[in-house]
């Protein structure tokens, strides 16, 4: 018998005041363009109250911008948004066809118009140059910000870099010949977290890119923000 496909949704817990115990349980979805841009986010919730599956675009606006309502949300696996689901009373969690065909109008994340940041021209031997920024609501903790600095293998940056001491650290990878490289930073004090990936391009196709985008927003998901906006800066 064929495994299930494996969940590629978002899936959050939301507190109903300071206290883990889960109220709802809400599923998101990035809408992509084929670059692994983002414009816009659909959702569906169930809470205990409603007492069934509810597409609610208002909810995943305020989780983003509501600071005490982002303190009761915890990014979960869908294992553990199961689980939840079911001492809510909600029974076993629908795949995710059935999921996403309840999905309503959708959040439409902040766009800004293409700006250039960096050098215009792509570097000596390759045919393009891009540069993609996810923006994150939220904080990491101690703990979370050294989980990624370990699996991004992030090398520091020397103080002269960076005087506002804002960028956490940088790596880089190869693949299918394309140079990769991000970096991670705090944007403006508590406001919250960007990572910016420059990808410089040789011939053939660049799914690394949006594969990579997808890879860094989710690992920055499992420890605590919540993504904002994946936007093309040049």
């Amino acid at each position: 018998m064929p495994l299930p496909p494996p969940r590629q949704l978002d899936y959050y817990l939301l507190a109903a005041d300071e206290s883990a115990r889960p109220a709802a349980v809400v599923v998101e979805e990035l809408v992509l363009r084929d670059d692994g841009t983002a414009i816009g986010v659909d959702n569906v919730s169930w809470t205990a109250t409603g007492g069934s599956w509810q597409c609610a675009p208002a909810l995943s606006r305020d989780l983003r911008a509501d600071e005490r309502l982002r303190g009761r949300v915890r990014a979960v696996d869908a294992g553990t948004a199961e689980t939840a689901l079911r001492e809510l009373g909600g029974g076993d969690l629908p795949d995710e066809v059935w999921l996403r065909a309840r999905f309503g109008d959708f959040l439409p994340l902040p766009s800004a118009p293409l700006l250039r940041l960096g050098p215009a021209q792509a570097p000596p031997g390759f045919r393009d140059r891009h540069v993609y920024r996810i923006l994150f609501a939220g904080d990491l903790d101690r703990h979370g910000l050294q989980c990624l600095r370990l699996w991004w293998r992030l090398e520091p940056v020397e103080p002269a870099a960076d005087p506002t001491g804002r960028l956490v650290g940088r790596a880089r990878r190869e693949v299918d010949g394309h140079e990769l490289s991000w970096e991670l930073r705090r944007v403006g004090p508590g406001l919250g977290w960007a990572v910016d990936l420059t990808a410089s391009l040789r011939d053939g196709p660049a799914t690394a890119v949006p594969a990579l985008l997808r890879d860094l927003r989710q690992l920055a998901r499992a420890h605590g923000l919540i993504p904002v906006a994946v936007e093309r800066l040049g």
